[in-house]
């Protein structure tokens, strides 16, 4: 295959990353949905190695709410904002980019963007941007450009909460497991509450692509045990320069909490999704009861699971026969299936190693390639501060996509077949002074499937990737606002 255009990603994939267990379960993505990242987690590496470490205050999130468990929320009481950029070359092996280049491409990416938190009265809201672009060597290549919003604010009365959350990307390169930028962190490519979020799971061919998910949730606390949460948001997956299928995910979720001990919770919820696809006359309407539990240790432990029936209904339009005539039986109509639907989530925490791993299987929206899939997704990673001033991170992920038993599917390139991808990196990190941050990465991507498939300038049966990055960031402490 050739190379020839811009990657995206990093290689220094998500530390905190957590998948949907007791939660929303459709996935909007391509495959059981992303959790959503704080905007400010993406850079805790590049903190003041000489401040004491953050005291945590326990995490409060409902166990079938949108966002993942964490082990604590630093505790703060001022406001402030962070400025920061970051500049990164990568060496490509196989971009999946058509071209007439050959050979290896090296890319250069350059982005910068800001991180704040505000605290005023009930309001506590986190907001982060990156914007910037990858440029390659080969001339035959486009570039690419990076876009990324993530908005969370959370109103806190005393009998019930209010959470908004905003997500939006626009991006090269499909997000999952996506290596070789650093400072670039983007919603999409992790799986997490149960199809949420939208994003890829399958790579495609490079192309600009938009994902965007608004969300809103509702916490009713009853009794200091117990609470109601009420989810609802729509999601979208488009393309610009790819032949996929764009679509979008109406969400509609309702939960019950009860903490039966001070680190246990128990919770029943009935998750809603409807995938709707712009250029394919399909639906998939998705009805989840899902029973979870949650065990927190505040700074060491964070685990949640979610689990139970998925019932699916598809419609595709009726199809006459190919027969003589009108002659022979028509496809398409409605189908009504069930599976099995689950997501976990684990984040554990030793003394100088950082530890998470996520599953999650169920029916997805199809990661552009499919009209709907059912998908499996599962990541892990490992941290380890090494010294003082230096970390050390281990990635690895794993994504199967399966197209769902429908009939009437437009003929599209990836159409009628599975997708196997896996991924694995590490990556280095090391503090100069209070602000500066370099990066060495290295990252193996694979992808294969029963059938041929198109990536780049050849098509064949697998894909074979290696990333080499090397990379430099400028962060700001963190300045106070008034």
């Amino acid at each position: 295959m050739r190379k020839s255009a811009y990657i995206f990603g990093i290689v220094l994939c998500v530390v905190a990353l957590g998948v949907s267990a007791a939660q929303a379960q459709q996935q909007t993505q391509d495959q059981p949905i992303p959790a959503y990242h704080s905007p400010l987690a993406s850079q805790a590496d590049n903190t003041d190695p000489n401040a004491p470490p953050a005291q945590l205050t326990p995490d409060n999130r409902a166990l079938t709410g949108i966002q993942d468990p964490t082990i604590g929320v630093a505790s703060t009481n001022h406001s402030y904002w962070t400025p920061h950029v970051d500049l990164g070359v990568t060496l490509d092996t196989e971009p999946p980019v058509g071209g007439s280049g050959s050979g290896l491409t090296t890319w250069t990416s350059l982005t910068g963007g800001v991180d704040l938190r505000w605290m005023s009265g009930r309001s506590d809201m986190t907001l982060g941007y990156i914007g910037g672009g990858v440029f390659s060597n080969d001339g035959s290549s486009s570039n690419g450009i990076v876009q990324d919003l993530n908005f969370v604010d959370k109103l806190s009365f005393r009998r019930w909460a209010l959470t908004l959350i905003e997500q939006a990307a626009y991006t090269p390169e499909s997000a999952f497991g996506s290596g070789g930028f650093p400072g670039v962190s983007l919603p999409g490519g992790e799986p997490g509450l149960g199809g949420l979020v939208p994003g890829q799971t399958i790579i495609t061919s490079e192309g600009q692509r938009f994902f965007n998910t608004s969300l809103g949730q509702v916490d009713v606390y009853l009794t200091p045990r117990s609470s109601l949460t009420f989810v609802g948001g729509y999601s979208l997956l488009h393309s610009f320069n790819e032949n996929l299928l764009d679509y979008g995910d109406l969400i509609a979720q309702a939960g019950y909490n009860y903490q039966i001990t001070r680190k246990d919770t128990l919770g029943v919820s009935y998750v809603f999704a409807g995938f709707r696809y712009d250029n394919f006359d399909e639906s998939i309407n998705t009805n989840t009861l899902l029973f979870s539990y949650g065990r927190k240790v505040t700074g060491r432990l964070a685990f949640r699971i979610g689990a139970g029936p998925e019932f699916t209904f598809i419609n595709t339009p009726i199809i006459p026969g190919t027969g003589v005539g009108t002659i022979g039986p028509p496809s398409g109509g409605s189908t009504t299936n069930v599976y099995w639907y689950l997501a976990t989530s684990l984040q554990y925490q030793m003394q100088r190693t950082a530890l998470s791993a996520t599953y999650s299987h169920g029916v997805a929206g199809g990661s552009g390639v499919f009209a709907g899939s059912l998908a499996d997704t599962l990541t892990g990673s490992a941290v380890r501060q090494l010294s003082r001033v230096s970390s050390g991170t281990w990635t690895v992920g794993y994504s199967r996509n399966t197209e769902l038993a429908t009939s009437g599917l437009p003929q599209i390139q990836f159409s009628n077949q599975p997708f196997d991808y896996w991924y694995t990196g590490l990556n280095y990190s090391r503090l100069w002074g209070r602000s500066l941050n370099l990066n060495l990465g290295y990252q193996l991507q694979y992808q294969n499937s029963n059938a041929s498939f198109c990536t780049g300038t050849g098509c064949g049966s697998s894909f074979v990737r290696n990333l080499i990055t090397f990379g430099v960031g400028w962060r700001k402490q963190p300045i106070p606002i008034e």
